[in-house]
This record gives C-alpha cells, sequence and structure tokens, in this order.
C-alpha cells in the first residue's frame, strides 16, 4: 500500500487540480481544461493531408491557446481574380511531318499542325460547328530559331477576320506572308478572343528535331 501511495504521489505531483475542473501541467491556475506551461512533444503522427475529412488545422494565439481554424479559410480569396487554364499537346514523329488527327481542343477552338506541301502548318477551327458564319481576329508572334537563316521576330495584329463557316473547315492562321509556318527550332504565339465571350486565349506552337524524332508541341491557355 505504501508503494502505490509513493507512486501515485510522484505521479500527480506536477499536476494541478482547479474547482472549475481545468488540469494544469506546471501551473496551479489553469485556464483551460487541460493547460501546460512548457514545452509539448507529440510523436508517431500520421499525415492526412489528402484526408477528406481532416478539414480542420489547428492554431496557436499570442496566448498559447490552442484552437482550430477550418483549412478552407485558409486558402486564397480569388473573388474577382482572373482564372487560368492550361491544356497541353505534345507528341512525336519519326519524319518532319505531322500529325492531321492530333489536335488540341480548347474551350471554343480546336488547333493542329497539319501536313501539307511544306511541314508544320498551323491552322484551326471552332469546336463545334456554328449555326452562321463567326468572325474572330487574331495576333499572332513568331520567334524564328536561330539556326534558320531567316532567323529573327515578328509580330502581326490582323486587321482582318479570320471567318468559320457552318462547314467548320480548318483554317490558317495568318501572316505578312500568308500562311504560318512552324520550323524547325521555332517558337511561335497566337492570341485569340471569341466573339462575346471574356476568355482570352494564348496559344503556343513550338517545333524541334532531337534525337530522330520531331516534336511538336501545342500549349493553350485561357484567362
Amino acid at each position: 500500500m505504501k508503494k502505490y501511495n509513493l507512486l501515485t504521489s510522484l505521479l500527480v505531483s506536477g499536476l494541478a487540480f482547479a474547482q472549475t475542473g481545468n488540469v494544469g501541467i506546471g501551473t496551479q491556475t489553469p485556464t483551460r481544461n487541460l493547460h501546460i506551461e512548457g514545452d509539448l512533444r507529440i510523436r508517431n503522427l500520421e499525415n492526412k493531408a489528402a484526408d477528406a475529412d481532416y478539414t480542420k488545422v489547428l492554431a496557436v494565439d499570442n496566448n498559447g491557446n490552442i484552437d482550430y481554424v477550418n483549412k478552407s479559410s485558409l486558402l486564397p480569396d480569388m473573388t474577382g481574380e482572373i482564372q487560368k487554364t492550361v491544356i497541353n499537346n505534345e507528341y512525336t514523329t519519326t519524319g518532319n511531318t505531322p500529325t492531321d488527327t492530333n489536335t488540341l481542343k480548347c474551350g471554343r477552338f480546336e488547333f493542329a499542325f497539319i501536313s501539307d506541301s511544306t511541314t508544320g502548318l498551323v491552322r484551326f477551327r471552332l469546336n463545334q460547328a456554328p449555326a452562321t458564319n463567326v468572325n474572330v481576329y487574331t495576333t499572332f508572334e513568331q520567334n524564328f530559331a536561330p539556326f534558320n537563316t531567316s532567323d529573327g521576330f515578328q509580330f502581326e495584329a490582323s486587321t482582318s477576320p479570320r471567318t468559320f463557316t457552318t462547314s467548320n473547315t480548318f483554317i490558317d492562321v495568318p501572316v505578312g506572308s500568308g500562311q504560318a509556318q512552324i520550323t524547325n527550332g521555332e517558337y511561335n504565339e497566337l492570341y485569340i478572343t471569341y466573339p462575346g465571350d471574356a476568355v482570352f486565349y494564348r496559344v503556343s506552337f513550338y517545333r524541334v528535331n532531337q534525337n530522330g524524332k520531331t516534336h511538336w508541341v501545342n500549349a493553350c491557355e485561357t484567362f
């Protein structure tokens, strides 16, 4: 019996019990259900970041009081901010000719490298055929590769619209010289909007030959 009393005394010697029912460790005046004046160590916790049931995060105020806040309240407020999406399409061919059927669909539009008498032509159409003709204006930026003889930069904001008809066939992306063409090592960008939509499109076209293959890269960003 003496041994039991001694052990009990040792266990509770660092504890304080207030009349409120609060328990204090290192303090005689606990202000919460469990009040610790000192360090706290917890081990062997599990990562529950992917568990949808864990919706709260512990938070500590300047007085050391521990409570929780909802995880959703920690997300940035995107009210009124631009929502951006990115869609990519990248494939390779063993020759210098792209695949006509390998296209990129993004929002209202569909983009593609089209094989023709000269390879790497850039064309586009609507995702769905319109009931009536639709006119859109384009801005195109060409960045010629330095290892091409005609390397440089070209920027064109077309004053004439491109017209999508009810047949919705692919049409050319125009430049000053006629048809936009992506040569080896060239990176180009197309800027476009659809009439009446509050969406801005930036579409990238890139082509490069590496290790016996031609890489065709098409990326669409909407803002």
